[in-house]
């Protein structure tokens, strides 16, 4: 019985080990079924299709897709390497084009700031064209075509800017002086000068006549360079009507007064002739004397008037008062420098006059010019020997070759007088007279305070 136990569990404990090793198999089965499925699985071949291949075409065609996915695999991590680089690359070019973004925006700014800048220059230029009402500024084109116009030029001419713009300028002038090419002959001298001045008449839109002073330049752009061709023609104008017939009114009285002026100087002769008729000598020399004085105040009026009474040259009122005896220029020198060129005002003129005119009286009555062989040099110039801050101007008078000089003369005539004494009441003209054995030396100094720079004028007397 107890071998039948023994027989019965050695029988149930192989039963159980055979059971344990079935499992395991069909373990080890299920694991080759799952690795064989991977398998195909890899390949890309179906169950069916697996069933008729054997074992090493199996193999070889694992063995090719395991290749075939290292491939893919290499080619995967090179697509990624450059698209790694593609990466780099694209951030760099980010960078850079936010770098160019930022320029650009700061350009833009800079931009933004330039147009207000010339925003406000244009406007105030504008201002500035539109509040000189009191002169004409326009421009015009090569062709003195209208390209601009202020205010002023509307004011002063009538056009407003829409209806002159793009029309000749030439119908500013008027009739006479379009055909006679005037616009044309203005507008080549502005060109090949730099400017154009003119003073005349002009025109309207309604006809009238005005008188005006102007000027044109050449239109340029600095920014073209030096040498860049103009673009056209400024033009600025302004209305001098009433000016003009002020001087022709003052022109008008001037005449008059210098003809009542020459009219009472030609009584005042006539007078003076009369009453020294059958008179003694003693006082026909007088009258003889004081005629020729008038006609050196003439002479020296004359001058004046020719100025407008605003004065005369220091230079003219000598000649005027030598003019007889210049005629005989061998035997009178005139010497002038140029810094003697100033201008007299009336008063200082007219008292120098008299002077040299007593001079030249001397001279000829008891001087070197009483004698063929004497002579006598005029010295015009200017010194500042006594420190003054402004030079005197000086006449030198020099006579030589005429009779011996004693000295002063015993009794001072009316010629004399004037000389050492009006001249310094009158004018404030200092003399200074040496009566030299040789002859005659007087020098006459005008102070700097009478005269003022020749070409201008001064209305001190």
């Amino acid at each position: 019985m107890k071998d039948n136990n023994e027989t019965a569990s050695r029988s149930a404990s192989e039963a159980g080990q055979d059971a344990l090793a079935s499992q395991t198999r069909i373990a080890e089965l299920e694991a080759e079924v799952a690795t064989l499925r991977r398998a195909l699985a890899q390949t890309g071949l179906s169950a069916e299709q697996a069933a008729g291949m054997n074992a090493d075409k199996l193999t070889r065609e694992r063995t090719d897709n395991t290749a075939d996915g290292r491939q893919a695999k290499s080619a995967a991590a090179a697509v990624e390497a450059q698209h790694d680089r593609h990466i780099a690359v694209g951030r760099a070019n980010l960078a850079a084009s936010e770098a160019d973004n930022e320029a650009l925006r700061s350009a833009n700014v800079a931009l933004i700031e330039s147009r207000a800048a010339l925003r406000e220059r244009d406007e105030r230029l504008r201002l500035i064209l539109d509040s000189a009402t009191e002169y004409a500024i326009f421009t015009t084109d090569l062709d003195r075509r209208v390209t601009s116009w202020n205010a002023g030029a509307e004011r002063l001419l009538g056009w407003t800017g829409t209806e002159i713009i793009g029309r000749s300028a030439d119908l500013i002038f008027t009739p006479e002086d379009r055909a006679a090419g005037v616009p044309e002959r203005e507008a080549e001298t502005a060109l090949a000068q730099g400017r154009a001045e003119n003073e005349r008449w002009h025109l309207r839109r309604d006809g009238a006549r005005f008188w005006a002073s102007g000027l044109s330049m050449p239109l340029l752009d600095p920014a073209a360079g030096p040498h860049a061709l103009p673009l056209g023609l400024l033009a600025v104008m302004r209305d001098q009507t009433e000016r003009r017939r002020a001087e022709q009114r003052r022109v008008l009285l001037t005449n008059e007064l210098n003809h009542r002026v020459k009219n009472t100087l030609a009584v005042v002769q006539s007078l003076t002739s009369l009453g020294a008729r059958g008179a003694s000598p003693a006082l026909s020399a007088f009258a003889m004397a004081f005629q020729r004085r008038i006609l050196a105040l003439a002479r020296a009026h004359d001058l004046l008037t020719r100025g407008d009474w605003t004065g005369a040259p220091l230079d003219g009122v000598v000649r005027a008062v030598l003019a007889p005896l210049l005629m005989d220029s061998d035997r009178v020198d005139l010497f002038a420098s140029e810094a003697t060129k100033v201008f007299l005002p009336p008063g200082a003129a007219l008292t120098l006059a008299m002077a040299v005119h007593e001079l030249a009286t001397n001279a000829v009555r008891h001087g070197a010019l009483s004698r063929p062989s004497g002579r006598v040099r005029v010295v015009l110039r200017a010194t500042n020997d006594g420190g003054d801050a402004e030079p005197w101007e000086v006449v030198e008078w020099v006579e030589r070759g005429g009779p011996p000089v004693a000295g002063p003369p015993a009794q001072r005539g009316f010629g004399l007088r004037l000389l050492e004494r009006g001249l310094a009441l009158q004018s404030g003209i200092k003399t200074d007279i040496r009566f030299a054995p040789e002859g005659l030396h007087c020098i006459l100094r005008l102070p700097p305070h009478p005269r003022v720079a020749l070409g201008r004028r001064t209305g001190n007397a």
